[in-house]
């Protein structure tokens, strides 16, 4: 086990950002890293015909408060599509329109006959289906469920009389009692790949023509709503219900050398910057850092700064990323949500047999915060050559995620074991840098500053002591 952590950095965040100064660790989001990938979870939905409907009917429901929020209740105000009401909002739910409306739009939706058999051909299939193949199924039922919903909520309207609109009922009928919906199913358990990458290109290119049309027949009006709700809503919704599996997270990068020439090339400025060397230390078996940083008093639900031991984990390279169970990984929901909305049916008279998996406890949150671990540190074999480490910050009680105070933590400068000086680093900046740590250490020349130099007799990055510093 490596005793010494290394972290890359460039001038700026040194200089403008005063990383140094503060002694300060920045835990970014994954949307900052440069692998566009850190955001992706392999999810895959494998499960009986209940837990399926628990699917449609969610999604139903969110399509339901999405409309109502710009219909009812705030219609001058743009939707964000970061934040869709998958957490079962109850300032919604409660509402006499909803409370008295979904039961109508869940049976309604499901009294298409075709609909109605698509999660029991989901169930049947055994496949794991991945999310390209939901989004396709949900971008294919989306146009029947945003026309039940209108429907169901346009009665409260007395200027519209949707029965006698000849021409939606003939939209909506044709919608109704077509068979396309199981057909797909068949067409994606046959698993040929190619027809269904054609498929998912014809339904957008449809998509974005229709949108076309409806943007000049709208266009003295703001069609942001209606482009996310009727357009956008599958993709956005699949984004969203990430959230009520993992929690969000942010993470700081490290690796075990300083001898990585692409890492001071892409992280230090293409070595105008430096590389930090921390000392770790073992606690409960594993290797960890001393950080202050942001923690939650699960009782009194406190938010407040400590110094604690953080996990550092060793990032895995792989061809494909670990798989994410959605049905057995609903660990954002309180148990009685997964129980009496998620996988149960609609009168809560039948139960999933995926609850089986929440049964014991203690041994689903062991496995449950493994594969977040796992997911959070597996990067395709591209960026082996970074040989990275990491330390996570979860938001758990303390939100990590959404404020940028929470994700700059301390650590001591005792645990900084030294500084190494890229080539093309000025003199002038060597000064800046090592006047910044004699301040910490109360002007003791007691701290390593090295410089980086390719040995031709090992053929590799070796380090000296930094003959600046020691003419300081």
């Amino acid at each position: 086990m490596t005793k010494y952590l290394y972290r890359y950095r460039s001038l700026n965040n040194l200089f403008i950002f005063q990383e140094l100064e503060n002694l300060e660790i920045y835990f970014a989001k994954p949307d900052e890293l440069n692998d566009q990938m850190e955001d992706y979870m392999n999810i895959f939905w494998q499960g009986d015909e209940i837990a399926f409907r628990g699917l449609f009917k969610h999604y139903l429901y969110v399509l339901s408060s999405v409309y109502y929020d710009i219909h009812f209740r705030n219609r001058e105000k743009k939707i964000d599509p970061n934040y869709l009401p998958v957490f079962l909002a109850s300032d919604v739910s409660d509402k006499l329109e909803m409370k008295t409306t979904f039961k109508s739009i869940y049976y309604e939706f499901f009294n298409c006959l075709d609909i109605y058999n698509v999660p029991i051909k989901l169930a049947e299939s055994c496949k794991k289906y991945s999310i390209d193949e939901i989004l396709l199924i949900l971008t294919k039922l989306h146009k029947f469920a945003y026309l039940v919903i209108d429907a169901e909520f346009k009665k409260f309207d007395k200027n519209i009389d949707r029965v006698k609109d000849s021409e939606y009922k003939e939209i909506y009928e044709s919608l109704k009692y077509c068979n396309e919906y199981s057909n797909l199913i068949d067409l994606i358990n046959k698993s040929d790949k190619k027809e269904i990458l054609n498929l998912i290109y014809r339904l957008e290119l449809e998509q974005e023509q229709t949108k076309k049309y409806l943007n000049k027949e709208y266009k003295d009006k703001d069609t942001y709503n209606i482009d996310l709700i009727y357009f956008e809503f599958p993709k956005v919704y699949i984004k969203n219900i990430k959230k009520i599996l993992y929690n969000n997270f942010c993470v700081a990068c490290f690796t075990n050398s300083f001898q990585n020439e692409p890492m001071w090339s892409n992280y230090a400025n293409s070595e105008n910057g430096i590389c930090l060397i921390y000392k770790t230390k073992e606690f409960n078996g594993k290797k960890c850092l001393t950080l202050y940083s942001a923690c939650g008093d699960i009782k009194s639900n406190k938010i407040y700064k400590a110094f604690c031991e953080r996990k550092i984990l060793e990032v895995k390279y792989a061809n494909t990323y670990p798989e994410v169970n959605f049905f057995a990984s609903l660990g954002g929901l309180p148990k009685k949500i997964i129980e009496d909305f998620w996988l149960c049916n609609f009168d809560k008279t039948r139960y999933s047999n995926c609850l089986k998996k929440y049964e014991n406890h203690s041994e689903w949150y062991y496995e449950y915060h493994k594969k977040a671990e796992d997911y959070i540190c597996t990067k395709s074999k591209n960026w082996e050559y970074e040989q990275e480490q990491r330390i996570i910050l979860k938001d758990l009680i303390y939100p990590a995620y959404e404020k940028e105070e929470n994700r700059k933590v301390n650590y001591k400068i005792e645990d900084l074991q030294g500084l190494i000086f890229g080539r093309k680093v000025s003199l002038e900046d060597k000064r800046k840098i090592i006047k910044i740590m004699l301040n910490h250490c109360n002007n003791k020349k007691n701290f390593n500053f090295y410089d980086l130099y390719y040995s031709t007799i090992t053929n590799q990055l070796e380090l000296k002591p930094c003959s600046e510093y020691l003419l300081y």
